[in-house]
């Protein structure tokens, strides 16, 4: 067992270029079972709405239905009272809907400042807020704790190009597979909480952000057979072994290849 576990260390060496070094490093601390070290790290993670997103799409349903029966469309309340929406939900918020001339439902919170919009035709919700710290929440994730599902790992700083350009990629394929067991874990190599939380609202990333001190960043980089260069990505099974490094950007525009054997390899590990 334990050489075709070396055999395929081996065959990932070729394939991704890995050092002798990195490869040593991987044997000696996976004890050639190719488990990927365990962490716990601080998070940065999207407050994802999705309660008033969903009665949203709701009241869209029933304005829809309202008005294919009688011919206009209704006030607020009459559509939450006849169809039976989660109305403790809305007492929260204020909507105005516009389904006539922008196609637009706004919703504002009563609570917070934030303002969600969903354009109707495009599908899409967009976020307004005078404060950052709305849009996002802390907390800690510890690599064990998420056995059972896939996971792509990707070492990053917020200073590194490549890093950049790969994100739109990541949330395409966080919000393609996510619900279907699929994680990313964007652990930055050298940023603190307030850069990363500014950086992550400028470039909207939908999936978490890890951090730590450099003294835990360190540990983690070498533990993973030593990171000296980003990005790099680990892709780990349900089981917690690692199925596929990688290192360099995954770009589906510039490296399609790449790109494929991860979506690849993401959709055959959710499958096992």
């Amino acid at each position: 067992m334990k050489l075709i576990l070396i055999n395929i260390i081996i065959f990932l060496s070729i394939l991704f270029g890995l050092t002798d070094e990195q490869l040593e490093r991987i044997r000696v601390k996976t004890k050639d079972d190719l488990i990927a070290p365990n962490f716990t790290l601080k998070s940065l993670e999207s407050r994802s709405f999705s309660n008033i997103k969903l009665q949203i799409k709701n009241i869209l349903v029933a304005y829809n239905n309202w008005e294919k029966t009688y011919g206009y469309f209704p006030e607020l309340q009459e559509v939450i009272k006849l169809e039976d929406i989660n109305s403790p939900i809305l007492e929260k918020w204020t909507f105005e809907i516009d389904l006539l001339k922008e196609f637009t439902i706004t919703v504002i919170s009563l609570e917070e400042d934030i303002k969600i919009i969903y354009d109707i035709e495009k599908d899409i919700f967009s976020f307004m807020t005078s404060d950052e710290n709305n849009m996002s929440f802390d907390s800690t994730i510890t690599l064990d704790s998420l056995r059972g599902k896939v996971i792509l790992i990707n070492f990053w700083a917020t200073w590194c190009g490549p890093c950049r350009m790969e994100i739109p990629d990541f949330n395409e394929l966080y919000n393609r597979y996510n619900d279907k067991g699929f994680e990313v874990l964007a652990i930055s190599i050298s940023d603190s909480r307030e850069p990363l939380l500014k950086f992550k609202n400028a470039y909207n990333i939908f999936y978490p952000i890890l951090y730590g001190n450099q003294s835990e960043m360190s540990k983690i980089q070498m533990e993973y057979g030593g990171v000296y260069s980003i990005p790099m990505s680990f892709l780990i099974d349900k089981y917690g072994e690692v199925i596929r490094v990688y290192p360099g950007a995954i770009l589906k525009q510039f490296n399609p290849s790449t790109y494929t054997d991860l979506v690849m390899n993401i959709e055959n590990a959710l499958l096992k």
